[in-house]
């Protein structure tokens, strides 16, 4: 019986990583078949290039304990398959957010080390609010337990903007209840229960469910206990949550019996715990000039925005001749002062040089778009100063925008004093 030839141009005039593509999806002169997945499609490979590339093909097609006939792999899916073999022949690979964990995973299964590397040079260079929700998913799908801490550490550490993606919502159950139950995420308590509440839409509409507030506490279940409803602010307990009607009454009752009457808390389900938070140093500061400021020690401050609520901790100070020298400090809200005492410079640390911390005793809700003015005067003479400051500082998602304060004797936007705040959420 006659057989259809082969096209004549598909050798001449080419690279060899075009030619060895042309054998693999054309199936010329194969001679293994492997059934994949659980479809157990048929896909045809050649022996050659199978146990040239990885040392698990070449004992099973050539050890000792050699499979004969068809080779069936039910744990890798056709696609997958196919991206890998493609891999094995040209070298090259197409990897994407939703691909590369299970190429990873096969890359690994088959001893493929140059693609293993790929693959996490690829996570390096991809891992964003955007796409490290679905690499987490992938991560726990196929039990690849290094990535999906590598993916946790990460999404923990950018949580505002990683609970606002879209792909938030894609997540499993188990997955969700992961990341909004750990007590390192670093957002304030409001963005965990929208990110929870978005996330039980997209559930009943996957359940193809009426999203009413009963089936969102359904799909939920035990995992909208997750947000620290304690500390949660005022207005939004009472407003959003109320309006919501997902948390059960009479867990509401019990949250506001506590929080205003100082009632114990009946129900165990109710975290009364706070989530950890690490503050980090939001520098204006340009160059560090070394020079005496002023003569007599007078009031130097900034005021400053927020686009998003934050705490501020504190605030950073220039050091004096004296050691652990301290200053009379102010916060105003506004023309209202929040905090008036006096506290001692901390010591300089390896990226603060010539400046310590100011710790506050307590945090300072920063409500986003209101006006902060933070003021010292120093116990002794400064010596140091910064010219060239920054106005507008981005870290994450959260700018905050600095401007001059009538209550500042010489410090501005551009030089002076008070060179960094310590906020968190």
């Amino acid at each position: 019986m006659a057989t259809t030839a082969p096209p004549s141009d598909w050798q001449g005039g080419k690279t060899l990583i075009e030619s060895f593509d042309h054998l693999l999806t054309s199936g010329i002169a194969s001679d293994v078949t492997f059934i994949v997945g659980e479809e157990r499609n048929r896909i045809s490979a050649h022996r050659l290039v199978l146990l040239s590339r990885s040392p698990v093909f070449y004992a099973m097609l050539e050890g000792p304990m050699a499979e004969k006939g068809e080779i069936t792999i039910p744990d890798i899916s056709s696609e997958t398959f196919k991206l890998f073999l493609r891999y094995l022949y040209t070298d090259t690979i197409d990897l994407t957010d939703r691909n590369v964990v299970p190429v990873l995973n096969v890359a690994r299964k088959y001893c493929v080390d140059i693609l293993v590397s790929l693959c996490g040079e690829f996570f390096a260079k991809n891992l964003t609010v955007d796409s490290a929700c679905v690499l987490f998913e992938q991560s726990h799908v196929f039990v690849m337990e290094s990535l999906r801490q590598q993916c946790l550490q990460f999404i923990l550490n950018n949580a505002p903007g990683v609970l606002r993606s879209a792909t938030f919502t894609d997540l499993c159950l188990n997955c969700m209840t992961c990341i909004s139950g750990s007590d390192d995420l670093k957002v304030v308590e409001n963005g965990v229960y929208e990110a929870i509440i978005r996330w039980s839409e997209a559930e009943c509409g996957r359940q193809n469910i009426k999203a009413t507030a009963g089936n969102r506490r359904d799909v939920l279940g035990e995992t909208l206990y997750n947000v620290r409803f304690l500390h949660l602010e005022e207005d939004f307990l009472l407003r959003r949550i109320c309006s919501d009607m997902v948390l059960r009454s009479d867990d509401l009752v019990d949250i506001i019996n506590h929080k205003k009457n100082n009632k114990p808390l009946l129900s165990e389900k109710l975290n009364a715990k706070r989530r950890s938070s690490f503050p980090w140093r939001i520098s204006r500061i340009g160059i560090v000039k070394h020079g005496q400021w002023t003569l007599m020690p007078t009031d130097e401050g900034i005021s400053f925005k927020s686009s998003v609520d934050l705490y501020m901790f504190g605030f950073g100070s220039f050091f004096t001749k004296v050691e652990r020298s301290s200053v009379d400090l102010k916060v105003f809200e506004d023309d209202v002062c929040l905090v008036q005492g006096t506290k001692l410079r901390g010591k300089q640390e390896p990226d603060t040089p010539y400046m310590g911390d100011i710790i506050l005793d307590n945090p300072i809700k920063i409500h986003a778009g209101k006006t902060y003015t933070v003021i010292e005067r120093s116990h002794h003479t400064i010596l140091h100063f910064f010219e060239k400051g920054i106005t507008k500082v981005t870290h994450q998602d959260i700018t905050i925008e600095f401007m001059n304060s009538s209550k500042s004797r010489s410090t501005t936007t551009d030089r002076g004093h008070i060179p960094y705040l310590i906020l968190s959420y």
